[in-house]
Order: C-alpha cells, then structure tokens, then sequence
C-alpha cells in the first residue's frame, strides 16, 4: 500500500535527541511509497523562532540524510520521501524576507500560527481574522508556490486564509460537525476548501476525534466529508510525534490496519487509494501548475 500523511512533528523529537521513541519510521516503514510532511513546530512563545526554525530544519536534514529518505522540494512527488512543513511562522513578521530562506530550505506549506495569536493572524484559541501583514505572507506564498495550512487558524481566520491563498489545506484537523472542538474545521471552512480544490488531512488524534475508538471515529469523519462531496478532497495527517495517541494508532506500523478498518466497512478500494495516497500527491502537483 501507499501512504501519504501531511503532518507529524517529528523534528521535536529529533532536537531532543529522542528519535528512538519516535512514532514516525521512516526505514523500516511497511509502504511501497510514503510521503511524510515534517513539521518543523515552533511555540508562541518562543522569542527566538527563527533561529529554532534553523536549528531544527538543519537537524531534521541530517537526520533524514543518513537515513536515506529523500528531502523533496522540486514538485510534483515522483518518489518517496519527505516534505517540509513550518507550523507557526510568526517570525515572518519580523522579517517578510525571511519567506525565501524557507523557499530555499524546501518548505511547501506553513502556518501563520499555532494556537495564538500573532502579527499574522488568530489562532484556534483567539477570535480575530488574518492582518493586514498575514495578508501579505499569503500573497507572497502564492507567488513562491507555498500552500497554506489552516489548521491552527480560528474559524474567522480560516475563511479568509481559504479565499486570499492560491493553495490551501489543512493538514491535521478534525470535524466541528462530529466533535465540537475549537481545533476543529466547521462545515464552512469544509465546503470553501473543496471550492478551492484544498484537502483535510484528518487528525489521528483522539481528543479532536472526541473518542478513543480512533478507527471508527476516522472513517466516520471520512464518511462526512464524502457525504459533502469531498472523496476526493480527504487525506491524513496524523500528528504523531506531537500528541498523545491511541494505542490502536500511534505509529506508522499500525496504519494497514486502519486501511483494513475502512476495507472492513465497504470502502472501495479506490477511495482507500485517494485518501491514503493520491489525494495529496494530486494537491501537491496543482501547487508546481501554478508556480
């Protein structure tokens, strides 16, 4: 099988020197293909973010080199490998400039926040939209062919993030509809990002899926968005290595046994193959279109 997952925080782990307890494997993974976002995550409160964001992004390079798992920044995907992520890319405002050097680094989609608020934008936890800076981000984002990730976005934010960005998805989100979190994407933002040909990378994590029988709850989430005609708008992000999983699903082993779960219910085989794999790797060739 084929996996595609838009979201782990893997670089975390690996700048605290703790990559054996890592949920992410990326040697011994049981895929024929597997593309794996990184996120490189940088607290709201980190007065220093973008010297972390070079730290980490260095550290997360060296890893991935001895391991032999390619880095991919030349779009469209052609082979395994992983892909570069910022998740909270408040430092922007210090320097819009910087926006290159993360070009440069590889990254192919970020955030404006994490669950704060910044000079960008409003995040899950706040009530505002995108400023008259953030604004500017995205445009500059589209120019450069960087998608945007609403996930963290408060629902105000995320409208108008669909609507400024050429490319946008959200990464590792749940269902406001199936579980009223604050975290989670209301129908709106759901049905603007199928408009702009977006994709949900739906979260393995069990508080935003509101139960711990996390197999049921996904195909249940995959359910409702097909029922919004999304089937081909639906991928995973799993947030492993940055939240607290089910034991049934908490690392890259156990993902056939989730495609067996969506088998076991009815799923057809070629729906299994959009959502685990060729939904993203779709999403990503639009972005090399239209740089």
């Amino acid at each position: 099988m084929n996996f595609f997952d838009l979201h782990a925080d893997t670089p975390l782990i690996l700048c605290e020197n703790n990559r054996d307890s890592s949920a992410v494997d990326i040697v011994n993974h049981p895929f024929k293909k597997y593309n794996q976002v990184m996120a490189v995550f940088l607290r709201d409160d980190d007065k220093n973010a973008f010297e972390s964001y070079n730290r980490k992004t260095l550290i997360l390079k060296q890893y991935l080199k001895g391991c032999a798992f390619p880095l991919i920044s030349n779009l469209p995907i052609k082979s395994s490998g992983a892909l570069l992520s910022v998740e909270n890319a408040g430092f922007l405002a210090e320097d819009i400039n910087r926006i290159y050097t993360l070009k440069k680094d590889g990254v192919v989609m970020l955030s404006l926040t994490w669950n704060g608020d910044n000079a960008l934008a409003s995040g899950a936890n706040g009530s505002g939209g995108i400023t008259a800076l953030g604004k500017d981000v995205i445009l500059e984002m589209n120019r450069l062919g960087i998608a945007l990730d609403i996930s963290h976005l408060n629902h105000k934010a995320a409208i108008q993030g669909i609507e400024l960005a050429d490319k946008v998805l959200a990464s590792h989100s749940g269902i406001y509809a199936l579980n009223p979190h604050q975290r989670n994407l209301k129908t709106e933002a759901l049905l603007k990002l199928k408009e702009k040909q977006g994709i949900v990378g739906i979260c393995f994590y069990p508080l935003f899926l509101g139960t711990d029988d996390v197999f049921k709850s996904i195909i249940h989430s995959a359910e409702f968005l097909i029922s919004l005609g999304m089937e081909n708008n639906i991928a995973f992000g799993s947030d492993f290595d940055g939240a607290d999983m089910s034991p049934l699903l908490s690392k890259t082993a156990h993902i056939p046994e989730l495609s067996k779960a969506f088998c076991s219910v009815g799923f057809k085989k070629s729906t299994i193959h959009k959502i685990f794999y060729e939904n993203a790797i779709a999403f990503f060739s639009k972005i090399c279109e239209n740089k």
